[in-house]
């Protein structure tokens, strides 16, 4: 993710949106199903049983969130205010089908088995209402239309992929990649970051321009700090992989993450690191 595209407000928002619609179409291109993860299978079956279960607890937590926002997002595209918004917001979609995916196969050919159930994160969970009430913002003025956008992108862009996605991919690589494991598994999670850098560097330049109007400020500090129970959530939860409570592995550090990241975030769009 450019920070420059976060601090520089030099450029207008439709200039932006259309060079990174271009960025999609020439560096997005890679394909899911072309990934090799033959060593991924091996390296799975001699990692201890801990570690196994691990990851896959973590890469359900994954699966869920991809396959949520790509089932959801279509209101987040329909409130871009010009063509060139709507068209770097496509693309978006679509890449977000491809991370869905790239964790469907790994399940399938890594993992040997089905996604769990039950692992918590109610801030994915509140998609489902906010794309409803953006939907019906659709309708409204354009004030209203606006206000809807802001909520979004907090919301997705902001805390979903600025947050808590950016931490899983340092998780997995302390945990896992460091150590010259799941090579085919390290390869997605560096395609999806560079996908997401896009999706979250526009949404923070996004919040940081639309910030300049005290009431949208106001409602970006409100949803950080509704929602900052519910990251930290993600990784306070037990682990239980087939009846079984998984121990998390000590490079995990979930907690001190996100939280990084969250007051990182606040700091790319305020400039300070508080919500209040």
């Amino acid at each position: 993710m450019s920070d420059d595209l976060i601090l520089s407000l030099e450029k207008s928002t439709d200039e932006v949106a259309w060079n990174l619609y271009r960025k999609a179409i020439r560096f997005g291109t890679w394909d899911p199903a072309e990934i090799d993860l033959t060593h991924d299978r091996d390296d799975f079956e001699a990692l201890d049983q801990d570690l196994k279960d691990y990851l896959i607890h973590f890469c359900t937590g994954f699966l869920d969130a991809e396959e949520n926002v790509a089932l959801k997002f279509c209101p987040w595209i329909m409130l871009g205010a010009s063509t060139q918004q709507q068209a770097f917001l496509s693309t978006q979609l679509l890449e977000e089908f491809k991370h869905t995916e790239f964790f469907l196969r790994y399940f399938e050919e890594v993992l040997g088995i089905k996604r769990l159930h039950g692992v918590q994160n109610l801030v994915q969970q509140k998609l489902d209402e906010r794309g409803k009430m953006m939907l019906n913002a659709l309708e409204g003025s354009l004030e209203e239309r606006e206000t809807a956008l802001v909520e979004g992108l907090t919301h997705y862009q902001g805390i979903i992929e600025g947050v808590q996605a950016m931490a899983g991919y340092d998780v997995f690589e302390d945990v896992y990649g460091s150590k010259g494991l799941l090579p085919g598994s390290k390869e997605g999670f560096k395609r999806i970051k560079e996908d997401e850098g896009r999706h979250v560097g526009f949404g923070l330049r996004m919040l940081k321009l639309l910030a300049r109007n005290e009431k949208h400020a106001n409602r970006i500090r409100e949803i950080y700090s509704e929602y900052l129970p519910y990251i930290l959530i993600r990784y306070d939860q037990p682990v239980v992989v087939g009846g079984r409570e998984v121990p998390t592995p000590v490079e995990v550090n979930g907690r001190q993450r996100v939280t990084k990241l969250f007051e990182r975030r606040l700091k790319d769009i305020f400039g300070v690191r508080s919500v209040s």
